[in-house]
């Protein structure tokens, strides 16, 4: 009887460990799920509207909060939670102001494609307390600069000084000065990079006068072909203590309008201010224009093209004294500079109201938890803050029809709007690429779909065949789902051969010639750049540098040329190549037996290649193939956001690629995991001690 009281015991307190086992772990997952629902956030539907009647592809849209269309109190006192993101691919932004006590703030979003008058529908996010910040000027920009460091950026900036003129960076703010009393003591600073027509260029400044002339110096904001020879110039012109003399000085081929007075920049000094120069061409007219803070001054507007150029040209700051050697040193104060693309008609933005998400949310739950849909509603406020076609374009409510119900506005495709939320770990890169062989094999739609679900805006597509034209209706739905696409040559070349270089000219050629004509010309050329097997051997590869020469001088400025290099690309190839390419593609795969799939080997095996573009001040981007033993599609983004994390203070990282979409599609979207019972810690191997015991205790009842 005893033993069998032992026995019961024994039993019993196995049964409680593994009841009290599936509790814990029950409350465990209830908890954590608990979390998940804390964190989840908010969002916000905004409309952008396109004007100008053509597609505009990475345009740089300015989204204006404020207390009538956002609650700050939802979202981080700092806004580094915010996320914007449309047909599931998360977007580049930056903010230029967050002003959470008086509820007032101005984000920039870079946008993938503005179809001509159409709506494009944005997804903005908040909420998030763990979210870390994503603003960032230069994935945003043309061109971006906020002074950071403590001298001017040698990879952006040129700088040339007379007399005592000099230029200073400082607590993050540059500083172009004319301290020394002396006639025509200058400071300049210029952009390497040249940028086209239909840019503004943006600069938050302040001018102080430290002299005892009233008239200050002579300072200037332009655009600039070549500083030395000036032929084509567009110069912004303040002179006067408090900036109240304002004029152009324009010049085209060395013909020259000066427009002398024309309006006042009403800033007392030690003030700061953006001044903004749009230059643009509209109906075969080109124009410029003057913003301050945002705000177009009429007075300023000229347009010519006798006197205003369509030439690329660089942008520059400028600081002079008088040529009479009077007192009227001083300088230029410069918080940031950026250049963005600029239209006359700008897009419109329009936001749909709290209230009318809120009614939608309990009257139609069809699309599920992962969707946010726009619905009927009959409430709305309107909104219109209008500030011209600068910096801040119009903001509007969805308004009410006659009948007191809300009129929504429709998705391009005339549907019901979708945000879908991606599965996928969040990264912001220049590119983010994927290598394509058979565009006609798939429904574009589709194939649309599946990439920026990924987050992927650029097709690297293969060459196949001498028929370039095949690829024209392709390319153009492409461009119309604001995603770039960029012909890649010479893959299936055989280097060594002796027909090499001109079968590779021809090709190239054939691009080019495409690219003059055609409607929908290709964003990039990528040359597929191969090893030769024994360096400096009869079998060595073809000299490629001609290759890329003829490719700078034909594709003109607005296409990217870039190579596909393999690691172990010898220094000295890349040198030789490194001003004739916007940037390389590095081919981290097919190292022999060594599988490269993880940050470490990748971020090890390249190292050499990236130090030597970033001697050069190139760029660079990393490519991963899918047979390197990726086992889903989940591994390979969060393989891409490793990426950027690594690099994100590195100039020289350009962004990440695919080698081939066939083989990603095939890739499950996340694999499944092993399948895990629930458990607290050490709980298995007090399940099978107890277990153990109480099958040896039964054992030894039942023989006795």
């Amino acid at each position: 009887m005893k033993k069998r009281l032992i026995t019961c015991g024994i039993i019993s307190i196995l049964l409680l460990v593994l009841i009290t086992g599936f509790s814990l772990a029950a409350a465990d997952n209830l908890w954590a799920l608990s979390a998940t629902n804390d964190t989840a956030g908010s969002s916000q539907e905004i409309v952008i509207t396109e004007n100008s009647g053509e597609t505009l592809t990475n345009y740089q849209v300015p989204i204006s909060l404020n207390s009538s269309n956002f609650n700050f109190s939802q979202a981080k006192i700092d806004g580094s939670d915010l996320r914007f993101s449309s047909h599931g691919k998360t977007l580049n932004y930056w903010i230029e102001t967050w002003e959470p006590e008086t509820e007032e703030a101005l984000i920039w979003v870079k946008i993938s494609s503005l179809p001509a008058n159409k709506e494009t529908i944005l997804l903005m996010e908040y909420g998030d307390p763990a979210a870390k910040a994503m603003s960032n000027g230069e994935k945003t920009f043309e061109f971006f600069d906020d002074f950071e460091g403590d001298k001017l950026q040698g990879r952006l900036w040129q700088s040339k000084s007379a007399g005592g003129g000099f230029v200073e960076v400082k607590n993050g703010v540059c500083k172009v000065t004319v301290p020394v009393p002396h006639a025509y003591d200058s400071s300049l600073i210029y952009t390497k990079k040249s940028f086209n027509i239909n840019s503004m260029f943006v600069v938050k400044r302040m001018k102080v006068t430290t002299g005892k002339d009233e008239r200050g110096p002579l300072l200037r904001q332009g655009f600039i072909d070549q500083v030395k020879s000036r032929k084509n110039e567009i110069m912004h012109q303040t002179e006067l203590a408090n900036e109240s003399r304002v004029r152009w000085i324009t010049i085209y081929r060395n013909e020259k309008f000066n427009s002398f007075d024309k309006t006042d920049v009403q800033v007392p000094e030690g003030q700061w201010y953006t001044s903004g120069i749009a230059w643009y061409e509209k109906n075969n007219t080109r124009h410029v224009a003057w913003f301050k803070n945002g705000i177009k001054d009429a007075k300023m507007d000229y347009s010519s093209n006798d006197y205003i150029t369509n030439f690329p040209m660089r942008v520059y700051l400028y600081a002079e004294s008088y040529s009479d050697a009077s007192k009227n040193t001083g300088y230029m104060a410069i918080d940031y500079a950026f250049i963005r693309k600029f239209v006359e008609s700008e897009p419109t933005v329009s936001f749909v109201s709290d209230q009318i998400k809120a009614e939608i949310s309990s009257i139609d739950n069809t699309s599920g938890p992962d969707y946010i849909s726009k619905s009927e509603n009959n409430s709305s406020e309107s909104i219109n803050t209008s500030l011209g076609s600068g910096n801040t374009p119009e903001v509007s409510v969805t308004e009410k029809t006659p009948e007191g119900s809300v009129k929504v506005q429709e998705s391009q495709s005339g549907e019901t709007t979708k945000a879908r939320k991606t599965l996928f770990p969040e990264y912001q890169v220049n590119i983010s690429g994927i290598k394509l062989s058979s565009p006609y094999s798939f429904e574009v739609s589709d194939l649309v779909t599946n990439l920026a679900a990924s987050g992927i805006d650029t097709i690297f597509l293969s060459m196949n065949g001498p028929d370039v034209w095949q690829y024209e209706r392709f390319v153009k739905m492409a461009h119309e789902e604001g995603i770039s696409v960029h012909a890649v040559l010479l893959e299936e070349l055989n280097c060594t051969s002796e027909m090499a270089p001109s079968i590779s000219r021809s090709s190239l050629n054939a691009i080019l010639d495409y690219n003059e004509k055609s409607l929908a010309p290709f964003d990039g050329v990528n040359i597929y750049v191969k090893t030769s097997p024994v360096s400096g051997s009869k079998d060595s590869c073809m000299n490629y540098k001609p290759l890329f020469e003829l490719a700078r001088n034909r594709a003109g400025k607005n296409v990217f040329i870039s190579a596909s290099i393999t690691p172990g690309y010898t220094a000295s190839e890349i040198e030789k190549i490194v001003p004739l390419v916007d940037f390389f593609i590095i081919r981290a795969y097919k190292l022999g037996d060594k599988d490269l799939n993880s940050k470490s080997s990748i971020v090890d095996t390249i190292a050499p290649e990236m130090g030597e573009m970033r001697g050069a001040n190139s760029k660079g981007v990393i490519e991963i193939s899918v047979k390197e033993g990726f086992e889903d599609q989940f591994s390979i983004q969060n393989l891409f956001a490793g990426f950027e994390e690594y690099y994100k203070k590195d100039p020289t990282f350009e962004g990440v690629s695919i080698s081939s979409y066939d083989e990603y599609k095939a890739l499950p979207v996340k694999a499944e995991p092993a399948e895990k019972n629930l458990s607290i810690p050490g709980f298995g191997v007090l399940s099978i001690l107890f277990a153990g015991l109480g099958v040896l205790a039964f054992l030894r009842v039942k023989r006795k």
